[in-house]
Order: C-alpha cells, then sequence, then structure tokens
C-alpha cells in the first residue's frame, strides 16, 4: 500500500470513528490495522492531530444569529460532511508533504484554504535526497533550502538558497518550474542542476531540455540540453550559455559523490568552494597563493586534509586556528 494509500485509509478511520455509530467491533478492526504496520500507526496519529486542531478551530466559530437551528440529525450530517471534506484533504495534503491553512468556507465549515509548500533544507556539509509524491527526486547539496508545492496543475520548487539536482517525473498535464530568484527554469526534459549564491544562478544539464528563462525585459530565454550550462550574474542582462560535453557537465556535479572534482582551477576558486562544505573556514593571505592552480578530486567535507595537502605538496604555510585556516606562500 502507497503511502497516499495508507493517508487516505487512515482519514478514513477517522472519520468513522467520529460517528455516532463506532462500535467495539470497529475498535477491533481499527486496532488490528494499527497493528498491521508502523506507517500506519504514523499516519492515524499525524492526521488524528490536525483533526483535533480543526475541532479547536470549530470550537472558536461563532454560529450567526440568523441562522435556522439544525436539529440533531440534520447537524449530524453536517458535521459528518465537514469531517469528509477535511479527511480528504488532509489525507493529499499529507501525502504531498504540504501543511493547509484552515478556514472557514460560506457555509460556516473549515476547509483548508490553501496548501502551503513544503521546506527542505541541509545544513552546511549536508546533503540529502527529497522524494516528491510526483515520482520527481530531489538531490540537495550543501547550505541548501528550496520549497516545493505539487498543485494540479503546475509543479513548482523554489530554490532560496544553494544547488539541488532534479530527476524530474514525466507530467505533460503539470510543467515543473523551478524559481531561483528573478530566474525561471522550466522543465522540458529530465535530469539537470540549479545552483544560486544570491542573485547568480547557474544551471547544468545532464539529460533532457530545460527553459532559463531572464526577469520580464531583460534578455531572451535559452533553451539547452544534455551537455549545456547557462550561466546567469546579476549584472548582466543577457543568459550565458556555455556548451561543453556531458563529461564536463557531470565534473560540476561530482558533490553527489561527495568530492570536488578541479581542473586547473585557481585555488582562490577552490578555497570558495571547499568553504561552501565547511564551517573552518579556509583564507588565503596573498594574491600569489590565490593563483596557484589546483587539479584532482577530494572530499568535499574535509577541508582540513586539503590544507594539509597543499602543505606537503606545495609547501605553502598553513596555520590551523580554531575557526578559521590561514593559507599563504
Amino acid at each position: 500500500m502507497s503511502s497516499a494509500e495508507i493517508d487516505r485509509k487512515a482519514s478514513e478511520w477517522l472519520a468513522r470513528r467520529d460517528g455516532d455509530r463506532w462500535s467495539n467491533a470497529a475498535q477491533a478492526d481499527l486496532d488490528q490495522w494499527l497493528a498491521e504496520s508502523t506507517l500506519h500507526r504514523v499516519s492515524y496519529l499525524r492526521l488524528q492531530k490536525a483533526w483535533q486542531r480543526m475541532n479547536r478551530l470549530s470550537a472558536l466559530q461563532v454560529p450567526s444569529t440568523d441562522a435556522e437551528p439544525l436539529d440533531e440529525e440534520r447537524a449530524d450530517q453536517a458535521r459528518r460532511r465537514r469531517w469528509a471534506r477535511w479527511s480528504l484533504a488532509a489525507g493529499i495534503a499529507a501525502t504531498m508533504g504540504l501543511t493547509a491553512t484552515l478556514v472557514h468556507d460560506s457555509d460556516g465549515v473549515v476547509v483548508p484554504a490553501q496548501v502551503e509548500p513544503a521546506v527542505y533544507a541541509t545544513a552546511i556539509g549536508g546533503q540529502e535526497i527529497v522524494p516528491l509524491s510526483d515520482g520527481t527526486r530531489v538531490e540537495l547539496n550543501t547550505d541548501t533550502r528550496i520549497r516545493a508545492q505539487l498543485a494540479a496543475n503546475e509543479r513548482r520548487v523554489w530554490l532560496d538558497q544553494g544547488e539541488a539536482y532534479f530527476e524530474v517525473a514525466h507530467d505533460a498535464a503539470r510543467p515543473f518550474v523551478v524559481d531561483a530568484g528573478a530566474r525561471r527554469v522550466t522543465v522540458l526534459g529530465t535530469k539537470f542542476s540549479v545552483r544560486r549564491d544570491g542573485d547568480s544562478v547557474e544551471v547544468a544539464v545532464i539529460e533532457g531540455r530545460v527553459r532559463v528563462e531572464a526577469p520580464a525585459g531583460e534578455g531572451e530565454a535559452k533553451i539547452v540540453t544534455g551537455g549545456d550550462m547557462v550561466i546567469a550574474k546579476p549584472v548582466e542582462r543577457n543568459l550565458l550559455v556555455v556548451r561543453q560535453n556531458l563529461g564536463a557537465v557531470e565534473k560540476e556535479l561530482s558533490w553527489r559523490e561527495g568530492v570536488l572534482n578541479f581542473d586547473s582551477t585557481s585555488l582562490a576558486d577552490v578555497v570558495a568552494e571547499f568553504n561552501r562544505y565547511n564551517r573552518r573556514k579556509m583564507v588565503i593571505a596573498d594574491p600569489a597563493t590565490a593563483a596557484i592552480r589546483i587539479e584532482g578530486m577530494f572530499n568535499a567535507t574535509d577541508g582540513e586534509a586539503f590544507a594539509r595537502m597543499l602543505r606537503e605538496a606545495f609547501g605553502l604555510e598553513v596555520d590551523m586556528r580554531k575557526e578559521k585556516i590561514i593559507i599563504s606562500g
């Protein structure tokens, strides 16, 4: 049974239990269902909390003085309809990893007003794989934060900071869009990454096609395919497309394997990249040292080992302090 089916079944149990016909036999059936799987119990308890919150909100509602009083049977029917509507919404929201804001509709029934994006984030040096309910797979790099919202007509992710790699499940009826600051990336294919440093954005495509859009009135959109990169700088109106081979793009994504891959890269740029993954920052003391060229693959989260390598291989001075590592010629 999928997570969606489990959540829906849990919602059905909650709706039945709220009714007046709950019996010892029904309780025994519920107990048996809960005992079948830890996933059943977790889903039931999570939705039960939402159910209880809705109960409290409903209790706060002030009835209209103009409304005609309902008899007991009609009140019970109204309550059942209210719970049924909420249970369905709660099941869907829980399945998508989203939370709903509750308001009163025109009939005075508490219902979800809007679905808020789910938030996923990693710490410095952390990585995480996020499976979305549509089958899309997102890998978050170090110090990354995204918000994801899957609606009936569109799938949207906001990249607030950091870097994420996407393997997007095909769904012709629901476009997949990534907003990275002022830049918008619309998926026309499947596998790509987006990196955001402030207002600077880089898009690297492994497979398929994506469309990268500049802000309105600031240059044309670019459509790129596997092996291409798009670089967008805040001071430049146009998007720069870099045509590369697939191997070069895969090197850019070596972080997915926990390593950083450099090819004749200045030490200044190498240190800046290491500092994304490590709390203990490296500082270069002089321009000549910053210009040294580095090649090779290194563990992304072990800046200290890289600094020791600089001392042993290049004869550089490395001062290991508590909060930072100072490198000089």
